[in-house]
């Protein structure tokens, strides 16, 4: 009978995930399975992404992600573009960050008011991904959309992340069952660009 093994990590927000070792070495032959809690606020997301991707994430980057995050025209981001439909504001000025995501450098789940716990997997196949993550330097990050933006603005503050993985680099096939279940898998990916944006305000479970 396999032997199953967990570890507890706290984070810096006080979040945990348990991390679950299936089996026996060889690695090969072990999968991972992570619980986490996840708290977002209003107009918020859980971002994945490589760690050493976050400088690419520049200002202006950070910006049309603020706007992306605003799926209906409610922060103060309304008063830079006065006499304008939102809903075409947000898709003209949201195309350099959705190129990002799209290219496999970050995936984004929009969300709204969200405190649930989550679980992470790792499965040796997906079939018929749509969302694939670049993770060249092997660490990968979640975080919140908002902190991510935060910190990225103000480098003085420090960045409180969901969880930390390091994991083979390479690239990633990744799904979901609404927030409640990510699977990731390591395979190459078929052509870009990809669907690494979802929306979820009216399909996520507390």
């Amino acid at each position: 009978m396999k032997e199953d093994h967990f570890h507890t990590i706290e984070s810096k927000k006080g979040f945990y995930f348990q991390e679950l070792l299936i089996g026996s070495p060889p690695m090969a032959d072990m999968g991972i399975k992570m619980k986490f809690e996840l708290v977002c606020e209003k107009m918020d997301g859980l971002v994945l992404i490589d760690k050493g991707c976050l400088k690419e994430l520049d200002s202006l980057l950070l910006y049309t992600m603020d706007i992306l995050l605003d799926s209906l025209g409610n922060s103060e981001l309304v008063y830079d573009f006065p006499n304008e439909k939102w809903e075409n504001v947000r898709l003209r000025e949201t195309k350099p960050i959705r190129e990002f995501c799209n290219s496999g450098k970050m995936i984004v789940w929009l969300l709204n008011d969200v405190e649930q716990e989550c679980v992470i997997e790792y499965e040796s196949e997906i079939s018929n991904a749509v969302k694939w993550l670049h993770i060249p330097t092997g660490r990968l990050l979640a975080i919140t959309a908002s902190e991510l933006i935060q910190c990225l603005s103000y480098p003085e503050l420090d960045m409180n992340t969901i969880f930390e993985l390091e994991v083979d680099a390479g690239w990633y096939a990744i799904s979901n069952k609404h927030i409640d279940k990510i699977i990731y898998s390591k395979k190459e990916p078929q052509k870009s660009p990809f669907q690494n944006i979802e929306e979820l305000y009216n399909n996520i479970t507390h």
